[in-house]
């Protein structure tokens, strides 16, 4: 679920996936992309009834922002579809397919 910090964790995050020593390096990676393709608030706004839509338009911009917080570190993902751990290259690789996309 995308709250409002999400979006400033994302740095953090892929600073953390860039780090040789860190052994949590491709969940992290896997984190970031299930931060990128969520859609629940959006989801939930669509179906929701039209008179409480407007309730979800914070939460829906939430996930508009952790997107773009993604988006802004595609250059690391692309380092990182080289590195030497064939895990977090597969990782890297997977969400730079989804980015490719946007």
């Amino acid at each position: 679920m995308v709250s409002e910090a999400t979006p400033v964790t994302v740095p953090f995050l892929v600073e953390l996936a860039g780090h040789p020593e860190a052994q949590c390096r491709v969940e992290v990676i896997d984190l970031i992309t299930s931060i990128y393709e969520t859609t629940q608030w959006a989801d939930a706004s669509a179906a929701a009834d039209p008179r409480y839509r407007s309730a979800f338009e914070e939460k829906v911009a939430w996930e508009v922002t952790a997107k773009d917080a993604v988006l802004a570190q595609r250059q690391v993902f692309e380092v990182l579809a080289r590195d030497a751990d064939r895990g977090v290259a597969a990782a890297a690789s997977r969400i730079l397919s989804l980015l490719s996309s946007y």
